[in-house]
């Protein structure tokens, strides 16, 4: 779910051509601001599920729900930035907002499970 919404973001760049050459993106099809709803649909569902890991998976406590809610916290930073009339950000938000997102959700399971 993570990578179905950030890889809708950076394919909005190209939802014009995709338009114009038939192909079968959901930019292309749909629209841009119906990429970013459903990228935005997509990560809320990827942090319901990075929530409910605990659930099934013991050892990771409250280190590890604390990195959710600030994976949480910067997809909604990454969503804030990027906008239906201004792609401007989007290689922000694809590179730098989801870099952090992986290394630190990494670190933060890993620190939890020392702990």
């Amino acid at each position: 779910m993570w990578v179905a919404g950030f890889d809708m973001i950076y394919a909005c760049q190209d939802a014009e051509f995709d338009a114009a050459m038939r192909l079968f993106s959901f930019p292309g099809r749909f629209g841009v601001k119906a990429a970013l709803r459903a990228a935005a649909l997509c990560h809320l569902g990827m942090v319901a599920l990075l929530a409910a890991l605990p659930l099934v998976y013991d050892p990771f406590g409250k280190i590890y729900l604390a990195g959710v809610l600030a994976v949480a916290a910067l997809l909604v930073y990454e969503h804030s930035i990027v906008r239906p009339d201004d792609l401007s950000r989007v290689n922000q938000a694809f590179f730098h907002v989801n870099a952090v997102v992986s290394v630190g959700l990494l670190v933060v399971g890993c620190v939890d499970l020392l702990f």
